[in-house]
């Protein structure tokens, strides 16, 4: 146990343990190391973490559905353009939203709500397609932010029932709700498709 007070310092929070007993009860030299190692490690997570998602949104978004036979280069432009759209946006994040467990909640909704329809079907469905899967993405993200997101500071717009009186949010299961309403979407508009989604199958043949 130490004893902070005898430093003429209050007790830590929790997630300032680390830095303070090598700010304080340690050599300058380590500490400098320590906190430049842990700072190393942090940036290596967030720079992975913004690269990946705009190598992502160049490969899977502009690629297919904006240029198609993108060069090299272009696709180049593409990742250091969604760079620092992604990297704003994580600062925007960063500097409004004080909850690291809200963020990590919140990106796990997303995937249940937009992407396990879109897993579901491509795993068991061999009938699914794309444009299925579009339209599905298309109900999913309306269905989910039609009911409003604290975190993102949109107010509900749809009237889902089973209000709240004392809190205002609703009790219905809206997330399973569009989850389901997106998996039957993807399911119905498959089952409609055209003789060109036929050849583009959501999943390729095992």
């Amino acid at each position: 146990m130490t004893g902070w007070s005898s430093l003429g310092l209050a007790a830590p929070e929790a997630n300032l343990a680390l830095p303070w007993v090598l700010r304080y009860l340690g050599d300058p030299l380590v500490a400098s190391v320590g906190l430049a190692a842990i700072a190393a490690a942090v940036m290596s997570s967030v720079d992975s973490s913004i690269l990946s998602a705009a190598s992502m949104g160049a490969w899977d978004l502009y690629r297919p559905l904006f240029n198609p036979t993108a060069t090299p280069g272009q696709l180049r432009r593409a990742i250091r353009t969604g760079i620092a759209i992604v990297g704003a946006a994580a600062m925007l994040l960063a500097l409004r939203v004080q909850s690291v467990y809200g963020l990590w909640f919140l990106s796990s909704d997303f995937v249940y709500c937009v992407l396990f329809p879109q897993l579901t079907a491509a795993l068991f469905d061999p009938k699914a397609t794309r444009t299925g899967a579009k339209a599905a993405l298309v109900v999913t993200v309306i269905l989910r932010l039609g009911a409003g997101e604290p975190m993102l500071w949109l107010p509900a717009l749809l009237p889902y029932p089973m209000i709240d009186a004392a809190t205002g949010v609703s009790m219905f299961p809206y997330r399973t709700f569009t989850m389901l309403c997106g998996l039957a979407t993807l399911m119905l508009v498959s089952r409609l498709r055209t003789d060109h989604d036929a050849a583009v199958p959501l999943a390729p043949p095992a």
